[in-house]
């Protein structure tokens, strides 16, 4: 560390001239709060920190793609959620695994299939953007390894554009999706260190929202400790992939090949599966390759911020289909960070989610807060290659679920008294295809106790006569028709989730969020 602080000074002058035509606005402007602007300068530590909605998050994707196939895989998924998604950047990066070069030719690759089918595409949303518009956005970032490849006279075209999306007046947070190494997004955190004054810079850093499939390079681990302030999720890693087994985002497919699946049903991350059901599809599908060790390593990073009704891109700690974490201090950490673990005693907040598998026994495991989903995601993916080959008439689109009359995807707020209950109706739950639609309300009760630890730590949630660990319960949960009866117990939160799923084929599912904050 002392290494990178030497001659302050004369970085900070050389910086200034090298970098004085990114700067594109001035301190008035960045220091401003337009209407409805997030309040970011707690979130880095804050498990109880709600970012505001957002159905179109801004994301900024820094990927090692050239490595292996799964980064390639998972720019193809990407693509087919765009139409969701602000994409303000694809910038190819280094990672342990791509020491020496970078491969921007795989993205237009990836983006080439993609021109195929927009226009297909934009039969069944018009917000699908043009390939056009993406092919702008992709640059090379730094072609060296780690943070002995940054500096102020190495600047990349790849952290020229992330710095721009950075100052970008806009009241979102930007999500910055590390699927390699962190040197590119260290180049534009140094960039802003020695541009402006500590407190702008500080609130500029406070913007972003960071997502790494664990550590692939030492940037990361320098990022979080000289910005403290910035929200990252990772599950710490030497930069060898020995630690990949204990990590999160493994639970997207890694069951065979890292061992820690237990319960998980393997059948649609299976090649044979993805062979017949996405391979065979069109353009995009074609160029969806065989994977070396596991199906789209990277795409928990996205999976959460796509447009399902689960909203955990508000809270880390929320959970949905990019995974679950919780605010904790690992061993090899300076502060805490959004990552798995935690304590499994009654009352305590974990990373892990307890999940009845394909056995039909539970299984608790960090990786079950992902492959719960697992179903709902892979169909999903399926409808959308569909979708670039398909009409309107005949494709699948998933259900448009309401609650409270609340016609959007945001989540629903309540706010009961210890002894009150609250009806909660789906009334308006439609489906744009006419397929019959199963709906099921159900507590997420590892999301609860997260966010309801700092009122009530003992408290835990469950179903009417549920007794977990003989812990008291925070709420109840009667019916699991059109409509459910929360029952308010304890103070604390509940989240209740609407689960609505289709006949369709392949079957699709959406979902609802009701957080019920329980008073004395």
């Amino acid at each position: 560390m002392a290494g990178n602080r030497k001659n302050t000074t004369g970085i900070n002058r050389r910086a200034r001239r090298h970098y004085s035509g990114l700067i594109t606005l001035g301190l008035a402007t960045v220091l401003g709060t337009a209407p409805g602007a997030v309040a970011a300068d707690d979130a880095a530590s804050d498990p109880a920190h709600i970012d505001s909605y957002q159905p179109h998050p801004r994301v900024f994707i820094l990927s090692d793609i050239g490595n292996e196939p799964d980064d390639q895989m998972s720019l193809t998924r990407l693509l087919l959620y765009a139409n969701e998604m602000r994409i303000e950047g694809l910038v190819a990066t280094t990672s342990c695994w791509q020491r020496t070069s970078v491969r921007p030719d795989m993205m237009q690759l990836v983006l080439s299939h993609y021109a195929q089918v927009q226009p297909n595409l934009l039969k069944h949303d018009p917000a699908y953007p043009s390939a056009q518009t993406l092919g702008a956005l992709i640059k090379a970032g730094q072609s060296g390894f780690g943070m002995a490849a940054t500096g102020p006279d190495k600047m990349s075209d790849g952290a020229t554009l992330l710095v721009k999306a950075i100052e970008k007046q806009d009241a979102q947070p930007l999500h910055v999706l590390l699927w390699g190494g962190a040197n590119t997004l260290a180049e534009a955190l140094q960039i802003l260190r020695h541009t402006y004054d500590a407190a702008t810079a500080s609130k500029l850093v406070s913007r972003l929202r960071v997502y790494s499939i664990s550590d692939q390079d030492d940037a990361g681990p320098w990022i979080r400790r000289e910005f403290p302030e910035l929200p990252y999720i990772v599950d710490p890693s030497r930069p060898d992939g020995e630690s990949y087994s204990a990590a999160t985002w493994t639970g997207i497919s890694g069951d065979l090949n890292y061992r820690n699946g237990d319960g998980a049903d393997f059948t649609t991350v299976s090649n044979s599966w993805l062979d017949t059901h996405i391979r065979s599809k069109g353009p995009m599908g074609k160029s969806y390759l065989h994977y070396a060790f596991i199906m789209e390593g990277d795409t928990p990073t996205f999976l959460g911020l796509t447009d399902n009704g689960l909203d955990s891109a508000m809270n880390p700690g929320w959970g949905g289909w990019g995974g679950r974490y919780i605010v904790r201090q690992p061993l090899s950490e300076t502060r805490p960070i959004w990552t798995n673990g935690g304590d499994f005693f009654p009352g305590k907040p974990n990373g892990a989610d307890t999940v009845t598998g394909v056995d039909g026994k539970p299984h608790t495991s960090p990786q079950a807060t992902i492959w719960r989903w697992r179903a709902a995601y892979q169909h999903d993916f399926e409808s959308r290659m569909d979708w670039t080959i398909q009409d309107v008439a005949h494709a699948n689109h998933p259900p448009k679920v309401v609650v409270q009359g609340d016609h959007t995807t945001a989540p629903v707020f309540l706010t009961l008294h210890v002894g009150q209950s609250a009806t909660l109706d789906s009334k308006g739950t439609a489906d744009p295809d006419h397929d019959r639609m199963q709906v099921r309300w159900f507590i997420y009760r590892e999301a609860s106790l997260a966010t309801s630890s700092a009122i009530a730590p003992a408290d835990v949630v469950g179903r009417r006569g549920e007794d977990r660990l003989n812990a008291p319960l925070v709420a109840e949960l009667d019916g699991d028709g059109p409509k459910a009866t929360l029952h308010a117990l304890r103070p604390g939160t509940a989240h209740v989730i609407l689960e609505v799923e289709d006949s369709g084929t392949p079957s699709l599912t959406r979902y609802r969020r009701v957080v019920a904050t329980i008073t004395p």
